[in-house]
């Protein structure tokens, strides 16, 4: 991945799916200063994604011999256009997107971790994975996870927004030849959160990282300490929610939903937690039954499976502010009717 003779692929084309992946695990041991490297070596591969004048220089630099994309940032898209019919017509994203920006608006490190979120921003002026140009501006977040040796990274897991991405566009997903629908790979690489809080509080430590990524553990496990003592959200702001497009087309199309009451048999499954200073993260996947209408879509009854994103700001111990971004894109697909896969854009 992401060597310079394939410039053309991962983040600037098509993903390879590799069955090993980040997973949960506690961060290796690192020094401040091998974190702060690693938060640099990543903000320099962030600077050119997408830039095919600047991208294969810097690619030779920060990334190890043998590194492993495990996620593309267009994964939906990606799998959707593994289509004879898009195929044939798409061009390599770094021409079908132009004047492409990457704006890191956080990021953070915990031993071999580096997790960041970005603002992308750029304009439509070519097929991209079987979307014709339409000449608009985009302007969406994504999400990215890296895991880093000797100062190189070995992993890395995109997810971009791509549901607000087809909405700023107005663009519905391509269709298919086969007129199916190509989910992406789902890979054993989670665990429960009780599973990892019960690791992560085997060895405790008095640090602020420790406490934030107990705390953020601890919400989601289903046995909770009896030191937990929220009966709701353990947070005070919700900066972002997970589906904020799925909430806002049904507020465009007047139709009441529940992202809640649509799913039975709930449970998120954790992949990372870091944690450094006043900021945390979790990488986690829903898993779920679609037993009810989601904004006037009818339950299918399908398996339902999303990645999410949360971050979390605190004041000492107190956590303030929470970012969720979920592959809402991913989640409609799942749901598998026509009426999901209408849904966001008219």
């Amino acid at each position: 991945m992401f060597k310079v003779s394939r410039i053309l692929k991962p983040v600037l084309g098509t993903a390879a799916f590799i069955g090993l992946c980040l997973g949960y695990s506690l961060s290796a041991n690192a020094t401040t200063e091998e974190v702060q490297a690693n938060k640099a070596v990543v903000a320099q591969l962030i600077e050119v994604m997408g830039n095919p004048a600047r991208f294969p220089a810097v690619a030779s630099q920060v990334f190890a011999e043998d590194d492993r994309q495990l996620r593309n940032e267009f994964e939906n898209l990606v799998y959707n256009a593994k289509d004879p019919t898009i195929s044939a017509v798409m061009l390599p994203p770094h021409e079908a997107i132009t004047s492409r920006t990457n704006t890191i608006t956080r990021i953070m490190g915990e031993g071999d971790m580096v997790a960041a979120t970005i603002r992308v921003q750029g304009t439509h002026t070519g097929n991209l994975y079987g979307i014709p140009a339409t000449g608009k501006t985009f302007d969406i977040e994504s999400g990215a996870i890296f895991k880093l040796e000797n100062g190189r990274i070995v992993e890395s897991w995109y997810m971009s927004d791509e549901a607000a991405l087809l909405r700023q566009l107005g663009a519905r997903l391509p269709a298919r030849q086969d007129g199916k629908i190509n989910l992406a790979p789902v890979y054993d690489d989670v665990r429960s959160f009780d599973e990892a809080f019960a690791e992560h509080t085997a060895n405790p430590i008095d640090t602020p990282e420790y406490r934030h990524s107990r705390l953020l553990l601890a919400y989601k496990s289903k046995n909770k300490p009896a030191d937990y003592n929220f009966t709701g959200r353990p947070y005070s702001n919700l900066v972002r929610g997970g589906i904020d497009n799925i909430v806002d087309r049904g507020a465009e199309l007047g139709v009441e939903g529940s992202h809640g009451a649509s799913m039975s048999e709930r449970e998120d499954m954790i992949g990372n937690v870091i944690s450094e200073g006043s900021q945390a993260m979790f990488q986690f996947r829903l898993t779920a039954i679609n037993s009810g209408p989601l904004y006037g879509i009818p339950a299918s009854g399908n398996h339902l499976h999303d990645w999410e994103l949360g971050f979390a700001d605190f004041d000492g111990d107190k956590w303030t502010n929470a970012w969720y971004m979920a592959d809402e894109l991913g989640f409609l697909l799942t749901i598998g009717n026509q009426e999901a896969l209408d849904f966001l854009v008219e």
